[in-house]
């Protein structure tokens, strides 16, 4: 297992999509909330909100299994930041993580292409 923290800002409030092949933990840390996408094999989407107001249905942890594209943004608030922790496992290995191209996204997915095109790099 291995285990990381990264920071959104507003000056750089997008994680683009990517895909790992292990599962991934996230745990919301500290700051805004945070909106994640995930589009599973099956091409459903499914949109999680991490954040620390869990009686407004934030979630303070998120579970993403191997295989789901994921992609993160930085939701409005005060704090101007949002600081996320990921548990990988088995550990993180650049052999088993993708960065999503926008074009064989957009393909395999045309009915998510809208939210493809903002949430990848050209």
């Amino acid at each position: 297992m291995t285990s990381i923290y990264y920071l959104l800002t507003e000056e750089s409030p997008i994680g683009h999509f990517h895909l790992n092949q292990s599962d991934i933990l996230h745990y919301h840390q500290l700051g805004d909330a945070i909106r994640y996408s995930l589009i599973y094999p099956d091409g459903t989407l499914r949109t999680v909100v991490m954040g620390s107001d869990i009686l407004a249905g934030q979630q303070l942890q998120l579970h993403v299994p191997g295989g789901v594209w994921k992609a993160s943004q930085l939701e409005n608030g005060s704090a101007g930041f949002g600081l996320i922790s990921e548990a990988v496992s088995p550990g993180f290995d650049y052999a088993d993580y993708e960065l999503g191209l926008r074009e064989k996204l957009c393909v395999e997915f045309p009915e998510h292409v809208e939210l493809i095109e903002g949430l990848t790099r050209d």
